[in-house]
């Protein structure tokens, strides 16, 4: 293929490249984000800290704490010795460059 007909196949193969890799670079995005949110989680018993995990979904990823106290302690005002209220919040947050970075790399790799 020659001409305009050459560069929409270009283009087809690079969309369906990186539609393909988005399940794969969001799950790693995601797992940066689980990794420091669970160093800001409270920490009383381990259970909530441990209840984190990333689960793939079909537009990427979500990190989810599988526990039945994780939102009271995400929202609620408590006093932790060790972690911070907003755990997962702050982290969103905070991590949010270094996601797009997460992302930016591995559909590059995608692009080629």
């Amino acid at each position: 293929m020659t001409g305009s007909a050459g560069f929409e196949a270009m283009l087809d193969g690079i969309t369906e490249r990186v539609e393909a890799a988005i399940p794969g670079a969001a799950f790693k995005a995601m797992e940066h984000v689980r990794q420091v949110a669970v160093n800001r989680t409270p920490l009383e018993d381990g259970d909530l800290r441990t209840s984190a995990s990333v689960v793939p979904t079909p537009e990427g990823a979500n990190v989810v704490y599988d526990s039945v106290y994780s939102r009271y302690q995400e929202y609620e005002h408590l006093h932790h010795e060790v972690g911070q209220r907003l755990y997962l919040t702050t982290t969103i947050i905070g991590e949010a460059p270094k996601v797009m970075g997460i992302l930016t790399s591995e559909l590059g790799k995608a692009i080629g």
